[in-house]
C-alpha cells in the first residue's frame, strides 16, 4: 500500500469509481452484458490502483470486501457534493 496518502488522488479515484459505476448501471439497464463485464473489470482495477495493491504478490486480499469499502467511500464523497432542491 502507499506510504503517503494523497487526498487529491483519493478523490480522483472516487470520482472515477462513481463514473464507472454509473456506466455499469446504464449498461445493466440496456442489457449490454459485455459492457457490464468491462465496467466491472475497470472498477476492480480502479480499486487495485487506489489501494496500491499488487495482485501478483498480495494473493490474500479480499477484493470483494475492498470493492465494497471503496464504493462506500466514493458514494460518501459524492453525497457531500449533492445539492437537494425542494419542490413546493
Amino acid at each position: 500500500m502507499f506510504d503517503q496518502y494523497n487526498e487529491a488522488t483519493g478523490s480522483e479515484y472516487a470520482r472515477i469509481f462513481r463514473l464507472l459505476s454509473a456506466a455499469k448501471d446504464e449498461a445493466e439497464k440496456l442489457q449490454l452484458r459485455n459492457l457490464m463485464h468491462l465496467t466491472n473489470m475497470a472498477l476492480l482495477q480502479v480499486v487495485i490502483d487506489w489501494d496500491g495493491i499488487d495482485p501478483d504478490r498480495e494473493l490474500d486480499v479480499n477484493l470483494e470486501k475492498l470493492l465494497g469499502s471503496k464504493a462506500k467511500i466514493a458514494m460518501k464523497d459524492a453525497s457531500e457534493n449533492l445539492i437537494l432542491i425542494d419542490r413546493h
